[in-house]
């Protein structure tokens, strides 16, 4: 595909309808929630939301206010969790765009309480529990103490409560622990006659790897994007990458044995050599972890990255490609013919995750859909 850019992250939303499915059929009977805070993972969160709203999705996960601002200012109206709301200040623009809040504090619920009644309408919250991630949430041994007091505010009204797994990937005894603590709190509420309607825990990897009676909610992230929280779980839910990068080289040289390549002098070319230069950078998201590590595709060809990564551009070694040419075509991310180049093998080169990877790759990177 060519078209005016000389790097661009082509979306297929198409890819992204399949697995929203996917994740429809693994969730049952319970709603789902589908994640797309961070611009939808890098993947840009207008055109995923359409998506999902024209999937009939029912609810919509964001981080915090702004993001929630976003959406609603481009005509989203599927009800919207933010995850990150802990500001007191933050109450008004709650309330006025019509968001769900995550409550973990007795500040935010009585600035909420206060202004939801001087517009005279209710709020929906959902409290977020600390079952051992450490991060946001009310300590799940006092989480019913928190209730009680969220009782006597009567505009507020509690939607939902869930907790968010730590190590859902790395350890399933903790992880079971988390749910049985989780479990417990729930089951004392709905005795004390606290009946909340939705109660979720499942992120992508709950979702498939530890599947409970008491959850309602599924919440899905990662999964939506054709991205696995961990390698066995490609075994058993069949998904579509939905991102692909792609580049075109911009100059070529030959370099005689002895040059060096890039800042540094971290790479000595060990013969002669024919190096192609790519307009790609860490200000596009390309890591700096990636240099002299990772490679591109080139007419099927694995490339490898030479010397460090710069600002805008990458060097590549392409001696053994047939014929280079000036505007050529590089996969940077995804397949040429039988090679592939994914998320996970960037994050394998640069010591980190696929979702950094994807979310890495800003804003000055154009998205085509």
């Amino acid at each position: 595909m060519m078209n005016k850019y000389l790097t661009w992250a082509q979306i297929d939303l198409n890819a992204i309808r399949y697995n929203f499915r996917v994740l429809r059929r693994l969730a049952g009977r319970a709603k789902i929630l589908t994640v797309i805070k961070a611009d939808a993972y890098g993947h840009g969160i207008i055109p995923v939301a359409r998506l999902l709203v024209d999937e009939k999705v029912d609810f919509i996960g964001l981080s915090n206010l702004s993001e929630g601002i976003t959406l609603r200012k481009a005509g989203i109206r599927t009800p919207v969790l933010l995850f990150e709301t802990t500001l007191a200040e933050q109450a008004k623009g709650i309330v006025d765009y019509d968001l769900t809040p995550t409550v973990c504090t007795l500040e935010l619920a009585r600035a909420l309480d206060n202004y939801a009644r001087q517009q005279r309408r209710p709020v929906d919250i959902h409290v977020k529990v600390d079952t051992g991630m450490g991060r946001f949430g009310v300590w799940h041994e006092v989480t019913a103490e928190f209730m009680d007091n969220i009782r006597r505010l009567s505009n507020l009204r509690v939607e939902g409560i869930y907790t968010h797994f730590s190590s859902a990937d790395t350890d399933r005894t903790f992880t079971q622990r988390q749910i049985q603590q989780f479990t417990r709190l729930v089951r004392q509420l709905r005795k004390e006659g606290f009946i909340i309607p939705c109660v979720h825990a499942a992120n992508s990897m709950g979702l498939v790897e530890y599947p409970d009676g008491i959850f309602n909610l599924a919440r899905s992230g990662l999964m939506l994007y054709g991205l696995y929280p961990h390698r066995q779980l490609k075994e058993k839910v069949k998904l579509r990458p939905v991102m692909s990068v792609h580049s075109r080289i911009i100059f070529l040289k030959c370099i005689e044995k002895g040059r060096s390549i890039s800042y540094g002098h971290m790479f000595i070319a060990p013969r002669r050599m024919i190096i192609a230069t790519l307009p790609i950078g860490y200000s596009d998201g390309y890591l700096r972890g990636l240099s002299a590590k990772a490679f591109v595709l080139i007419s099927g060809q694995r490339c490898p990255v030479l010397g460090r990564v710069t600002m805008d551009q990458i060097m590549v070694d392409v001696s053994k490609v047939k014929n280079p040419y000036l505007g050529m075509p590089v996969i940077i991310l995804g397949k040429d013919q039988k090679a592939q180049v994914s998320a996970d093998d960037l994050a394998h080169a640069a010591g980190t995750i696929n979702y950094e990877i994807v979310c890495s790759l800003g804003s000055r990177l154009p998205r085509v859909y």
